[in-house]
């Protein structure tokens, strides 16, 4: 039986992951759970998993839990406790805390386990080198969550992780669906409500990442995943819009052969494939994937659409893409910069279409600096936090 700690275990991410386990308590158990302040959820997952260890990052809402646990739980409170958590022994650890915020524990992590199942995108897009060199000086397998570079890991050769990609194929791409906004005219953006943006048409996802989703910012984040996870250079990443969210990503090859890895939008997909591997997850019988939307069995049978992007209907992502071939700090400070205008977008300080004005500001002004450890990130993350801000307050 596998031992798992769950980083992030009340967000959307974790709660699959817990749904994954739930189907396979013969397999796993649940050694830890961790989350920054929601103690609600977290004391019910205790209740039901019984872990041995759980941490809460904010001691006020830390405080108020420990209390209710038992003799059989120690709890972890605030950022020291967060990377004593972290150095937990385990087989599995499910890295799922967002932001920027995850790269720490990350990064002492991957000295205590043998896998990471990684949701968080902004640890690799601000530190990926950083990040791959710890995981194979300690020998740490790495597996993505993300269902676009979950599928790529599907789809691309086992030689291809391993070594430098060889030149049987083309190019890969990955999909977008447009988010909540695809259908939208650009004149239009200006007006768009909240609730408009987080309706998103295919997934159920975390607010940041559905705003993401629509400014194509979450994809440009995809590309520098990709490049990182198999050593690809950019000139052979793509993007295409498919609105259904059914293919995940395609592999094109020289004799235009083309390799397509499909599967319902759900997160328990992926997360199972980390899990189990080299096994596969049985879902026959199993709740986590409903009879409405496994894709073969449908009664009314599903259909595939595939669009070139216009990429200049999505000036974050043409800028993001700029900045990931710079390979310097400008990847750090946007990833703060669209972190920052989410926030304030949420609570409905500015327009939707302030993201991409902020985004642009920042990227035409920001002071070019090479990243060469973690107190470089952490130095101009929190420059791009201070000089977003400064900014939005203008507005």
């Amino acid at each position: 039986m596998k031992k798992i700690i769950i980083f992030g275990s009340t967000g959307s991410i974790g709660k699959n992951a817990l749904q994954v386990v739930r189907q396979s308590r013969e397999k796993f158990k649940i050694l830890g759970l961790s989350t920054n302040g929601d103690v609600k959820t977290l004391y019910k997952q205790i209740k039901e998993f019984s872990p041995k260890y759980v941490c809460v990052r904010n001691e006020n809402a830390a405080n108020a839990i420990k209390c209710e646990l038992g003799k059989n739980c120690k709890l972890f409170k605030g950022d020291i406790g967060l990377e004593e958590f972290s150095k937990l022994e385990s087989d599995i650890s499910v890295m799922a805390i967002s932001g920027v915020a995850c790269l720490r524990p990350l990064l002492v992590n991957i000295r205590h386990t043998k896998r990471i199942a990684l949701a968080n995108k902004e640890s690799l897009v601000t530190a990926g080198e950083l990040v791959f060199n710890e995981a194979k000086r300690f020998n740490t397998e790495i597996f993505p969550i993300d269902s676009e570079i979950n599928a790529l890991f599907q789809l691309l050769p086992v030689t291809n992780r391993e070594s430098k990609l060889n030149d049987s194929f083309r190019k890969i791409y990955l999909t977008a669906s447009g988010g909540a906004l695809a259908d939208y005219k650009k004149q239009d953006l200006d007006k768009v409500s909240v609730k408009q943006v987080l309706n998103h048409p295919t997934w159920k996802m975390g607010k940041r990442i559905t705003v993401d989703s629509a400014t194509l910012m979450n994809k440009g984040f995809e590309v520098i995943e990709s490049h990182y996870f198999f050593d690809i250079p950019y000139d052979k990443i793509d993007i295409v819009i498919h609105k259904e969210s059914v293919v995940h990503a395609l592999v094109e090859y020289k004799d235009e052969t083309i390799f397509a890895c499909m599967y319902p939008p759900n997160m328990c997909i992926p997360i199972s494939f980390a899990l189990y591997y080299p096994e596969r997850f049985n879902c026959e019988g199993k709740s986590l994937i409903s009879k409405r939307t496994r894709l073969l069995k449908n009664k009314n049978g599903f259909s595939c659409s595939f669009y070139p992007i216009k990429y200049n209907k999505y000036p974050i992502l043409k800028i993001i893409l700029q900045s990931a071939r710079k390979k310097d700090n400008s990847l750090v400070v946007l990833n703060a910069c669209d972190e920052i205008a989410i926030d304030y977008f949420l609570k409905n300080k500015i327009k939707f279409t302030d993201i991409t004005r902020v985004i642009k500001f920042i990227f035409n002004r920001y002071p070019s600096s090479k990243i060469t450890d973690i107190n470089d990130v952490f130095y101009w993350d929190d420059w791009g936090r201070i000089k977003t801000k400064e900014y939005l307050n203008k507005l």
